[in-house]
């Protein structure tokens, strides 16, 4: 009997174990397209910038940067040279920087005296207050076009000066926040290559994933993005 009640006890501390232990994400499946020039290897792939599609939500820039990352590092482990769209340029871009530099302060000072026939001292009030501040900022200006604001003549010629004969283009998506009790947000990265100078798809691969079942909205943006490089090259 004692071994019968020691069996079930040990049984019940598992199973409270087990409905203890915090639930693994979902797997995540990538929809993956290929397109005309499935069979076209590239020699190097431009990686633009991540864009983001959201409407409801604000994209911070982190969140570009972490999925162009992801992104490079994935294509790069397939075998693909990467060029980053930041060192490609048609005209050299300068970058300016302006300062500004504000101070401010304020000070004030009030003495009031209360004489009084039958009290020989005086009243004496004083108040004094004043103020301080300080604000700086600065201000970065770029000039010159960058890859997305040229035109398609002026694309193919800057592709061909840098050797590069892919584009590969990164889309973001990010739902607004939804449900009562825990907010959650839906969010979706998308993944497109062309060749032949970014002319003829060769693939796009997309993938989402729900803040819901990872820990941050960042989380889930980290692993939809790996899941849509999986599905693309298959690491």
């Amino acid at each position: 009997m004692r071994l019968v009640q020691s069996s079930c006890l040990s049984c019940l501390f598992g199973l409270a174990l087990v409905a203890c232990a915090p639930t693994p994400p979902p797997a995540l499946f990538p929809q993956v397209q290929s397109g005309p020039a499935a069979s076209v290897h590239p020699n190097r792939v431009l990686v633009l910038q991540a864009s983001c599609g959201s409407i409801e939500y604000h994209c911070p820039a982190e969140f570009a940067k972490t999925v162009d990352t992801i992104v490079r590092s994935g294509l790069e482990f397939a075998g693909y040279a990467v060029v980053d769209s930041e060192s490609l340029r048609k005209d050299t871009r300068q970058r300016h920087e302006e300062h500004t530099t504000a101070d401010a302060a304020s000070s004030s000072q009030t003495h009031v005296d209360d004489e009084h026939d039958l009290n020989p001292f005086d009243n004496h009030t004083t108040t004094t207050s004043s103020s301080t501040s300080h604000s700086n900022s600065s201000l970065v200006v770029l000039d010159g076009a960058g890859f997305e604001d040229l035109s398609v003549d002026d694309r193919h010629e800057t592709l061909g000066k840098s050797g590069a004969d892919a584009v590969a283009s990164v889309r973001i998506v990010i739902g607004g926040q939804m449900g009562a009790w825990t907010p959650n947000q839906n969010v979706e990265v998308m993944v497109k290559l062309g060749v032949n100078q970014g002319d003829s798809m060769a693939w796009a691969s997309r993938c989402s994933a729900s803040s819901n079942d990872f820990s941050t909205v960042t989380a889930a943006l980290e692993n939809a993005a790996r899941c849509a490089m999986h599905g693309a090259t298959g690491h």
